[in-house]
């Protein structure tokens, strides 16, 4: 995410649920036990050393029980947001080699010089979906490996609607209908609220031709090339004022109003991801997940994709295991068994492209096929506030600011920002 971790932070995206230590640690020393290695195994080795989340870890403890490439692995259980923060602060000897990131973190972990570059053979690079290996990439160079990526898709409720709109125009007909006949309170479930939400929006703003950062030469996203405000997404504003106008998308409506709302069957169409996992197995009417539907003709609308995966730090490199630990990354970590595995634990796609996965995780891939990465450069934190606020003010109902305007602001306050 950037300042910001993008997904569903107060400004835009989802929940990081809180993790339960899976093992208390040596707390006075601050070292790790190393995991299921006989003591003298590896007596003279130095350990790798990984730092990962609770859900993950049980499945790496077990992977590498007998150590790797000579040596012992430690496993040390974090929440996520410590793990970059920590990073910033922890001390040589109780530093990771190995941890578990997510893909936004890379512009500012890259540049700080915490994590090291991860040469990528052809072959390797070809296992993965350029959208979720891209994530990891900053410059001209990787920085991790993906392992599991999240989406928004359009969930419709089937007893409402029996087949999901393939045009936008078709779904705010419909749902407008429904709603002007009283079995709908709610014509869109997306939740914004009084910050708006961009993480959500985005897969609106691009099918009309927005876009956050422009790519530089190198492939990478450039911070002063902002697309908040392009002549494209511009011209397409009027749309946005309408879905206003007519009442289809309301930023009153927040995260717990739009799962009440589809949940109760008044709305018959909601974004969200796989996050609300438990909610959609739990509904008592059929439903269908599939990709937000095509609002302007030869443009495709884009979900971010917030991206998990392995990167290797430069502690490995002062620990004297840089290669241990990048062919643990490169060689392990990549495999499509293994992360079959993990992202099965929250039924995520995987991003290994011969990884297998369930139903729910199928859907939200096919949803996410024109997915891009969330912004990974240390500028994107820049983006969150004024874009959730030029959705929330423009679709607020009576009294909304224009469109135009209110983007158009967005676009000098994040440019302001980055300088």
């Amino acid at each position: 995410m950037m300042g910001v971790s993008a997904r569903r932070d107060p400004s835009m995206r989802r929940r990081i649920h809180p993790v339960v230590a899976c093992a208390v640690l040596a707390a006075a020393v601050g070292i790790a036990p190393a995991v299921g290695i006989a003591p003298a195994a590896h007596a003279a080795e130095t350990p790798l050393v990984i730092w990962t989340d609770a859900t993950r870890a049980p499945v790496l403890q077990t992977q590498f029980a007998k150590g790797y490439d000579g040596h012992p692995v430690t496993v040390v259980v974090k929440e996520l947001p410590a793990i970059r923060a920590e990073l910033k602060t922890v001390t040589v000897e109780t530093a990771p080699d190995v941890i578990w990131a997510e893909n936004d973190w890379t512009g500012d972990l890259a540049s700080s010089g915490l994590v090291r570059k991860l040469p990528l053979s052809a072959t390797l690079k070809a296992r993965f979906a350029p959208r979720t290996l891209d994530g990891f990439k900053f410059g001209f160079s990787y920085y991790g490996i993906p392992v599991m990526y999240e989406n928004v898709a359009l969930i419709t409720n089937a007893a409402l609607v029996p087949t999901p709109p393939k045009t936008f125009a078709a779904l705010s007909k419909k749902a407008l209908a429904l709603k002007a006949a009283g079995k709908v309170d709610i014509g869109l479930a997306v939740a914004q609220g009084t910050a708006g939400n961009a993480y959500f929006m985005n897969p609106l703003f691009t099918g009309l031709g927005g876009y956050v950062f422009g790519k530089n030469a190198a492939g990478s996203l450039d911070a002063y090339n902002i697309g908040i405000d392009n002549p494209t997404f511009r011209a397409n504003m009027p749309k946005i004022d309408k879905w206003n106008a007519t009442g289809l998308i309301n930023s009153s409506v927040d995260e717990k109003a739009a799962t009440a709302a589809f949940i109760a069957g008044r709305a018959p169409f909601w974004i969200t991801g796989p996050w609300n996992r438990a909610e959609l197995q739990g509904l008592t009417f059929q439903y269908r997940i599939s990709p937000i539907p095509v609002i302007k003709t030869g443009i495709a609308p884009s979900p971010f994709l917030t991206i998990k995966g392995f990167m290797v730090t430069k502690f490995a490199d002062e620990h004297g295991v840089l290669k241990s630990s990048q062919s643990m990354v490169r060689k392990v970590l990549s495999g499509d068994v293994l992360q079959t595995k993990i992202a099965a634990l929250t039924e995520r796609p995987p991003a290994n492209l011969s990884s297998t996965m369930g139903r729910l995780a199928q859907a939200f891939a096919v949803a996410g096929t024109d997915g891009a990465a969330t912004p990974n450069i240390p500028q994107a934190g820049a983006i969150w506030g004024p874009l959730g606020k030029a959705w929330s003010s423009s679709t607020s109902g009576a009294g909304a600011v224009p469109a135009g305007q209110s983007f158009a602001e967005a676009q000098a306050a994040v440019a302001a920002s980055v300088g």
